[in-house]
């Protein structure tokens, strides 16, 4: 089975200046300004370098928004166009862009690697991923929100039909 790789984005060495310069002023270095990250993000857009499955995570409704993504939370609030991307709570969904899930390698590797191994019924192998999944978020220690939302960007990206069922794992490792 083909499940595709889940990695960072490459930065040219404009962009990287301007990431920096983004956690820079996050810092308290600088004062936020918003237009690094303006530039950065406009950047990517330009060289087409985000996939698109990140950047659906921004622009389709999103579990528990009401039909809503995180675009339109930033539109009911008047944030129109590229004034989204200055906006200070966009840089968490640009690191997203940029980084890809906010888990560590091997998390994401072994979550790619029972898919790739496909041992058993498509139960069965649902069943591994919400055990790994329960005890990943046991292992590094995530409150329910960030486990949800990050485990549900790598099943999606790792291209796994039920996504869903991940995050209601991950969301239950407590339990």
């Amino acid at each position: 089975m083909h499940v595709p790789e889940v990695k960072p984005i490459q930065l040219m060495p404009e962009e990287i200046e301007l990431r920096q310069q983004i956690e820079a002023e996050f810092s308290g270095k600088n004062p936020y300004t918003g237009k690094a990250a303006s530039r950065l993000m406009k950047s990517l857009g330009n060289r087409r370098a985000i996939p698109k499955i990140r950047i659906r995570d921004f622009t389709e409704p999103y579990p528990g928004g009401h039909g809503k993504s995180h675009q339109d939370r930033f539109e009911e609030k008047g944030c129109q166009g590229d004034a989204i991307f200055e906006h200070p709570h966009f840089v968490a969904y640009l690191r997203y862009f940029i980084d890809g899930p906010a888990l560590p390698v091997n998390t994401i590797e072994g979550f790619r690697q029972i898919l790739i191994e496909d041992v058993g019924t498509s139960g069965m192998v649902m069943n591994q991923l919400r055990k790994f999944v329960r005890a990943e978020v046991r292992k590094l220690g995530l409150d329910r929100t960030t486990a949800r939302e990050e485990f549900l960007r790598l099943a999606k990206e790792a291209d796994y039909r039920y996504p869903d069922t991940i995050r209601e794992a991950a969301g239950s490792a407590g339990r």
